[in-house]
């Protein structure tokens, strides 16, 4: 699947977070994020994150400011002012998994190979979604989840606040279940 633009907005209505792709084939994968899913994620993106920085900067604090300047190199690189579209305004628009979002009740993060990340997300029953991210999509998907967190006035630990996680040892883990 190759990944046209990512959308994560919070819906009020819902009291969730939408998380909405769209590929270059024209389809749409919708899958609502809860609080309770975004706060058990979050910890496990920002320690992948640090983990990759780690090699360059082993000291805790170095390691924050590295990571610091590696997310903002890869969000200058991204492109967020187009609202989120079909890929082709002509183009029939496919739903694969329905056009009603499912819940991300199971979830999965992990290190494909450096520089490479797989996100997957699974409704209670039923097929869910696995999409590949590389560094600067791994930043972006940070950035606008934080930022729909925010919205959400979730009150959670957000990028400035990774000391904690920063003073915790850098391992390696190839992967991290969520529930």
């Amino acid at each position: 699947m190759n990944i046209h633009q990512l959308q994560l907005a919070f819906d009020a209505a819902e009291d969730r977070v939408l998380f909405r792709v769209s590929t270059t084939a024209q389809e749409e994968f919708r899958v609502f994020l809860t609080r309770r899913f975004v706060k058990m994620l979050w910890p496990h993106l920002l320690r992948m994150l640090e983990n990759k920085v780690a090699v360059k900067a082993p000291a805790p604090e170095a390691r924050r400011e590295v990571l610091a300047f590696e997310h903002e190199k890869a969000v200058r690189e991204t492109d967020f002012s187009r609202p989120f579209a079909a890929p082709g305004a002509d183009a029939p628009h496919r739903f694969p998994l329905g056009e009603a979002p499912f819940v991300a009740i199971h979830g999965q993060v992990r290190v494909e190979s450096a520089g490479a990340y797989k996100l997957v997300l699974n409704p209670g029953t039923g097929q869910g979604l696995e999409i590949g991210l590389d560094d600067r999509l791994m930043h972006s998907f940070c950035r606008l989840l934080e930022s729909a967190a925010r919205a959400a006035q979730w009150e959670l630990p957000f990028f400035a606040d990774t000391q904690a996680l920063s003073e915790a040892p850098a391992e390696s883990p190839a992967r991290h279940l969520l529930n």
